[in-house]
């Protein structure tokens, strides 16, 4: 039997995997600070349009009163005579009431379409603008520039104010159906206030009546303002 040197059988190491890497350590997520709402209503947005409520003081329009957006506060009070030849002038008188002072007056003449109104003591023509028109314009002082108002809607007992780019600025809803409210008063832009406001009301009201005036003639009424 042959016992000579037997071949050496080389054995490898077993290959054992790497061990894992430790997995980086994770940055601590931020915590997220909760907002609450302001409590209470949110500001007003005095871009905003804004809306007057006109009340009659009374069974007659000669009487009235406007008063903010929720009608609490009355912001004007108008007083008016019958508007006729022999009646005393000026025909409209519109007061503040917190102050009791005169922001402006209206006076109709039987002679000529032109109403003459007051801002402040400061007289200003409101002229027709035709024969055949039912607008009235005005130089406006607060605005610096010309205003006009028409008439508007199906009965033409709308009006609405607009400039020379035939943006509109204030509208009059009338109220036909109510006892005690005479209407509307729509302003495009609640910013609107002051002097500015008070011209608005102030021809708004002239233009009013002067309406009524040209309906009570051409129905035989006369131009009373009841």
């Amino acid at each position: 039997m042959n016992y000579g040197q037997q071949p050496f059988e080389k054995h490898e190491a077993p290959a054992y995997p790497d061990p894992p890497m430790p997995a980086p350590s994770a940055s601590p997520t931020p915590q997220k600070t909760q907002q609450h709402a302001p409590s209470g209503p949110p500001p007003p947005d005095y871009n905003a349009p804004r809306v007057l409520h006109i009340y009659r003081d009374g069974i007659t329009h000669r009487h009235k009163t406007i008063t903010d957006e929720a009608k609490h506060l009355p912001l004007y009070k108008i007083d008016q005579n019958s508007g006729s030849v022999f009646s005393s002038k000026p025909h409209i008188t519109i007061v503040n009431p917190s102050s009791n002072q005169t922001i402006g007056t209206a006076t109709f003449h039987s002679w000529s379409r032109t109403i003459d109104l007051e801002f402040h003591g400061r007289p200003i023509p409101f002229e027709s603008e035709g024969i055949f028109t039912r607008s009235y314009a005005f130089s406006s002082p607060a605005f610096g520039e010309r205003l006009r108002w028409e008439c508007d809607g199906i009965f033409g007992a709308d009006l609405v104010l607009v400039n020379g780019r035939k943006e509109w600025i204030a509208k009059f809803d009338a109220s036909l159906f109510s006892m005690s409210k005479t209407g509307k008063l729509h302003v495009v832009n609640g910013s609107i206030n002051g002097a500015a406001l008070d011209e608005i009301v102030v021809s708004g009201t002239a233009m009013v009546q002067h309406e009524r005036r040209r309906r009570a003639a051409s129905s035989g009424g006369g131009g009373g303002g009841a």
